[in-house]
C-alpha cells in the first residue's frame, strides 16, 4: 500500500512538473526563423543593428505570444525614412534612437486577441535608444 501511495505523489508531481513547464513556456512569440536584413547605415555599425535585433527578439519572444517573426529590417531606406526623427531625438535628449522595421504573421487567435487573426503585420516599427552607459539597446516603443 505505501507503494502504490508514492508511485501516485511521483505521478502527480510529475505531471505537475509538465504542466508547470508548458505554462511558464507556453505559446509565446516564435522568431526561430526569422529573416534579418542588415543593411547600410551612415549610423550604425552591423554589431550595433544585430544587437537592437536581438532586444526585439528577446522582447517578441516574451510578449508576443501567438504570432511569429519573419523578418527584421535596418538597412538605408529604413534609415533615410526615418532620418529626421532621429536626429530630432537625438538634440532633444541626446540618445541615440534607431528605429527597426518588421514584419511578423499572427494565428488563428490573433496572437493574445490584441490583434487580427491569421494575419500579416508588415513595417512592424520597433523604437529603440541607447541605454544610459551607451552600452546596450532599449526598446521604448512599438506599433505603428
Amino acid at each position: 500500500m505505501k507503494k502504490k501511495s508514492i508511485i501516485v505523489i511521483c505521478a502527480v508531481l510529475v505531471i505537475f512538473g509538465v504542466a508547470t513547464v508548458l505554462v511558464l513556456t507556453g505559446n509565446r512569440g516564435n522568431v526561430s526563423n526569422v529573416n534579418r536584413v542588415v543593411g547600410y547605415s551612415a549610423l550604425y555599425g552591423e554589431n550595433s543593428i544585430k544587437e537592437a535585433f536581438d532586444v526585439i527578439e528577446k522582447k517578441f519572444a516574451k510578449d508576443f505570444e501567438g504570432c511569429t517573426l519573419t523578418e527584421l529590417r535596418y538597412d538605408e531606406d529604413v534609415e533615410n525614412r526615418f532620418a529626421e526623427e532621429i536626429e530630432k531625438y537625438h538634440k532633444e535628449n541626446n540618445q541615440e534612437l534607431i528605429v527597426v522595421l518588421s514584419i511578423f504573421d499572427t494565428d488563428e487567435k490573433g496572437g493574445d486577441g490584441g490583434f487580427n487573426p491569421n494575419d500579416t503585420y508588415a513595417n512592424w516599427q520597433w523604437y529603440l535608444v541607447k541605454t544610459a552607459d551607451k552600452k546596450s539597446w532599449e526598446i521604448i516603443n512599438w506599433g505603428y
